[in-house]
């Protein structure tokens, strides 16, 4: 008798959760989607992506009007549109208990803008991370060119260490210019930095004359012989005799007088 009951009561109890979890799934599921909450999050109030277009393409993908209830919300799909935005680097998408379906994006934030030989250009961010530009959004960041072969972009995102772009001149400017701007002097004074094919030249706010820092060896320690002469210079009538100042040799500063009209 004893075990009699104890099976009734297992099977009651079995049946009560069954019964619970019926009338929890056709309460949450069997009900239509009730909106959407967008989260866009990024450094400035500006960007590469435009929140609303996102909203409108999103809610087409939901296409509310045919898919009534919950269940026919293509989850998946949505997942796919939003990883596929060449700016985001996280995205999640959820429906929630409330019938609600939570999407949230991370931009991207680059740290340099680089044109190629063709004059086209790619954002790059800290990690190496390239993307590309759009004309909706144009950020205030270190500038690099000159003869510089890469690939550009179109749609999609990418980095240094792909095949497409592991041997191009990409990978050797960003770290130059990643140098320059984990210097505090030259990440205040460099404003763009150029390649001739062979040195790089850079473009400062604070002088009026041709820097060339030279190869891409020993960067940190050429920025650092950089400050230390400018430091020293500062004031100095003497700088106005020069047109050019190569920090390509690590033990030496080369300078090169204007050349004296007859």
């Amino acid at each position: 008798m004893k075990k009699f009951l104890k099976i009734l009561v297992w099977v009651l109890t079995v049946g009560a959760i069954a019964c619970l979890w019926y009338f929890t799934h056709k309460e949450h599921f069997e009900h239509s989607l009730k909106g959407l909450e967008l989260t866009l999050m990024r450094e400035n109030e500006d960007g590469f992506i435009v929140k609303d277009a996102e909203y409108q393409k999103i809610m087409k993908i939901c296409d509310t009007t045919n898919n009534t209830d919950i269940t026919m919300i293509p989850l998946d799909s949505i997942r796919n549109y939003i990883q596929s935005i060449p700016w985001a680097v996280y995205t999640d998408a959820n429906i929630t208990l409330d019938e609600m379906l939570v999407v949230n994006i991370v931009e991207c934030q680059p740290i340099m803008r680089v044109y190629n030989k063709e004059g086209r250009s790619v954002y790059l961010d800290e990690e190496g991370r390239i993307y590309p530009t759009r004309s909706n959004y144009i950020p205030h960041l270190l500038i690099g060119s000159g003869n510089l072969k890469f690939k550009s972009l179109k749609g999609k995102s990418a980095t240094i260490y792909d095949e497409e772009y592991a041997e191009s001149d990409l990978p050797k400017i960003f770290k130059v210019m990643k140098s320059i701007l984990n210097n505090s002097y030259s990440n205040c004074c460099v404003k763009q930095v150029y390649f001739d094919g062979k040195n790089y030249e850079l473009v400062m706010n604070n002088v009026d004359l041709k820097v060339v820092l030279g190869d891409d060896k020993d960067v940190d320690e050429k920025l650092m012989n950089m400050k230390y002469f400018f430091e020293q210079m500062q004031g100095s009538p003497e700088m106005k005799n020069f047109s050019k100042i190569s920090f390509n040799y690590i033990n030496q500063v080369v300078c090169t007088k204007n050349k004296i009209k007859k």
